[in-house]
């Protein structure tokens, strides 16, 4: 919560209990209605709260947070409580069945907590009070018993809804519907909701990629008026357009992208200079020309914040005719472009930076697939595009030579395999591969990164707004989890020092050529930040660089497309205003939301479509990997990308305890032990293509081999051999009283 000056002095005030009146003499200037609204802000916000005294005080004096409820599938539930501004994140808290005091997940919630903690430690509470619910919109199944109607959700972490017979819409039992949330219900009445779509039949993958979508607020069809508009622009660019712009058509400029893409946003180029030094150019299609603020196409990008793909599909930020079309650089076509222009020398040191609006030709529409291959060297290739084949070679050389200087300066290369879903004409997924990163997807990629870094220097240093691309640094408790997976390896990792890059870098490079360490690259970037897009530029930790911003793709992210307009006034003079100010600050806040909605969409979708994908294998065995542990089972991951779940009771032969701080499943007998990277054979026996659920079973044989190391000491309580029916038996006899019966094991 943003808190205005005199909230920040009531916080401050009311770390001690105080009444009104008490209040209102240690803040004389403030006027009782003030002094009221802003406490009934903080108490609305759960970070005051009145006692039966009359008193108020800050909420932790009565022992009592506020925080996000955090529901799970069963009965009890977690509550994330705020984080302080200049602290750590603390743990999250335990609330028992019956404890969640009407609270849905997502809602934000204040909690008394309790002195009790639960069996892994965690510390007890119980919800009071729901003090702002969330934007709650469930998919499910619409079910009829009776003559009433309910959804069941889909996720078990929401009760069931009762619908009213005249909020159906057109849905049958049997769909799967979207429901918003009338009433939450209390302890007479069940939660009633109403039928806001139809995603189609339920049970079906069809379905489930509707419902999906639906959740995260991505919606495939556009506003007749944003067609309209779009249609309206034609697909020819107006010469007049060109008259004020920097003419590069008798430039090498040219296109380079993936074997399949639709829309070509950025180009490049490159010629040598007087001087020595070369000119690299960064293209990108001019989208700020075509939608302008305020427009019906602008308010939907907004909305939208950035296009969404998933196998065979993406639902796009603008509409074809802009993303396929005219803002689309295809080749032998003039388009309207802003370049960026920088002189480097051939070590990848920039010297200088120029920014200008221009009008393009491209020569070539380029696939990484052609040019990796003539970087290669492939004969035919060469002399078909023999007119590019010097530059893309100087390209190249230039890629390799701003890779190493990012490199230089601590940036973390965090290759991690991709997993690419194929599909045919129709569809249907028929293979799952790792995506090739080649010579020219990484030249494309230090070209990009280049441009954006010299944007986001010219903006920030002339501290004008724009929305920046930010990365903090990681939370060194996070690092020290990470420290502990890789201290086996030989590593020395100082969770203290994250501005340190160069101990990851360490870290990276030693992973590359071994594969038993494969799985500490992804661990370092579960262990990072998220980036996010922000009004104020603060770095970016993981490229290790001081300016950055995104530029490059206005056809397919907002931000890129704010950042083009507010460069432009920065170029012609025009002065900012208040509402430049303001949009930076809203477009970054909304693009960050819908980038994680965006991510959501295309990694459960990507589920459902490995699943239909591995049906066909059921019953099959695979070497796998531990990519995950959890308390109720194993995650595993096959070679292909393909991942999947061994729950905790096919681990048969012994009683398996969970580690949470080691991320470790051990066998309390045995000592076997189950750690992310542990190699397992395993057996295929479910994969459903409507939840994206994927479950194996250890393959015969197929247990670890106990492995006790001094970062996992043996187990040292041992259980005598055989069942709890033998073990009484043999513990009975002279001088056993009831006082040395063994302790019955409570069921968890």
């Amino acid at each position: 919560m943003e808190r205005t000056e005199l909230e920040s002095k009531l916080l401050a005030l009311l770390t001690q209990p105080m009444r009104m009146d008490e209040m209102r003499r240690a803040m004389p200037e403030t006027g009782k209605n003030e002094l009221k609204d802003a406490l009934d802000h903080l108490i609305s916000d759960g970070q005051v709260m009145k006692n039966k005294k009359n008193r108020f005080a800050v909420c932790t004096h009565y022992g009592c947070v506020a925080g996000t409820y955090l529901a799970t599938e069963r009965a009890f539930a977690f509550v994330a409580p705020d984080a302080p501004a200049d602290g750590a994140k603390p743990d999250d808290l335990f609330i028992p069945p019956g404890a969640n005091g009407g609270a849905w997940h997502g809602d934000r919630v204040l909690v008394k907590l309790s002195e009790r903690k639960n069996n892994r430690g965690r510390r007890e509470g119980t919800v009071i009070r729901v003090l702002r619910r969330a934007d709650h919109e469930l998919t499910g199944a619409l079910v009829q018993r009776g003559n009433a109607y309910f959804v069941q959700p889909v996720s078990k972490k929401y009760p069931e809804v009762a619908i009213d017979r005249h909020h159906l819409g057109d849905a049958q039992p049997g769909d799967r519907v979207a429901v918003s949330i009338s009433c939450y219900g209390d302890e007479k009445l069940p939660p009633q909701g109403v039928v806001e779509a139809d995603l189609g039949e339920d049970g079906t993958m069809e379905a489930a990629i509707a419902g999906i979508l639906h959740e995260n607020g991505v919606y495939d069809v556009f506003p007749d008026e944003v067609l309209q508009e779009a249609d309206a622009i034609g697909q020819e660019i107006d010469p007049a357009a060109c008259k004020d712009r920097l003419d590069l058509r008798d430039k090498l400029i040219f296109t380079i992208d993936g074997d399949d893409a639709k829309d070509f946003d950025d180009a490049v180029s490159l010629e040598p200079l007087e001087n020595g030094h070369l000119l690299l150019g960064v293209h990108i299609a001019d989208v700020s020309h075509y939608v302008t603020p305020g427009a019906p196409l602008d308010m939907e990008a907004f909305r939208r914040g950035t296009s969404v793909y998933y196998p065979g599909h993406v639902v796009p930020m603008l509409p074809f005719a802009l993303s396929h079309g005219i803002c689309s650089l295809n080749p032998g076509v003039d388009r309207l472009t802003f370049s960026a222009l920088m002189e480097v020398d051939k070590d990848g040191r920039r010297y200088k930076a120029r920014f200008a609006k221009s009008v393009i030709r491209s020569g070539a529409r380029m696939t990484y697939n052609k040019v990796n291959r003539i970087l290669a060297g492939d004969k035919a290739l060469r002399e078909e595009y023999a007119f590019l084949v010097d530059t893309a070679e100087r390209m190249n050389d230039l890629a390799h030579a701003l890779y190493k200087r990012r490199i230089e300066r601590g940036a973390l290369e965090l290759d991690i395999p991709e997993a690419q879903i194929i599909v045919d004409e129709n569809g249907n997924p028929t293979d799952i591969q790792y995506r090739d990163r080649g010579e020219s997807e990484k030249l494309i990629e230090e070209f990009m990164l280049a441009a954006n870094e010299a944007v986001a220097e010219y903006m920030c240093k002339r501290e004008l707004p724009t929305v920046y691309r930010v990365h903090e640094n990681p939370d060194p408790d996070k690092l020290r989890v990470f420290a502990a997976f890789a201290r086996p390896f030989g590593y020395r990792i100082d969770p203290s020092k994250p501005e340190d890059t160069f101990q990851f870098q360490t870290v990276l490079r030693g992973a590359k050529n071994d594969p038993k360490q494969r799985i500490l690259p992804t661990l370092l970037l579960r262990s990072l930040a998220r980036a996010r897009y922000a009004d104020e530029c603060i770095g970016h930790y993981g490229l290790k660089a001081k300016f950055y911003l995104h530029f490059t793709s206005p056809i397919r992210r907002y931000p890129d497309l704010v950042a083009h307009r507010m460069l432009q006034k920065a170029l012609t003079g025009e002065e900012f205003t208040t509402a430049d100010h303001t949009l930076c600050e809203e477009a970054a806040s909304q693009s960050s939301t819908r980038e994680q909605a965006a991510d959501e969409c295309e990694r459960g979708i990507d589920k459902l479509y490995i699943a239909a994908y591995m049906k066909r294998f059921i019953g099959e065995e695979f070497d796998a990997e531990v990519s995950g542990v959890q308390s109720f089972g194993i995650f595993v991951a096959l070679e292909n990308g393909c991942e999947g779940l061994i729950r905790v009771e096919l681990l048969t032969g012994d009683f398996y305890q969970y580690d949470e701080q080691r991320m470790t499943m051990t066998g309390r007998r045995t000592g076997k032990r189950f750690t992310i990277g542990t190699p397992i054979r395993v057996k295929l026996l479910a994969a459903s293509e409507v939840t994206g659920q994927i479950d194996f079973a250890p393959a015969e044989g197929a247990l670890p081999i106990s492995d006790p190391t001094e970062d996992a000491p043996p187990p040292a309580f041992a259980p005598a051999p055989g069942n709890r029916a033998q073990r009484r038996r043999q513990g009975r006899g002279k001088g056993r009283g009831r006082k040395g019966k063994p302790p019955t094991r409570k069921r968890r």
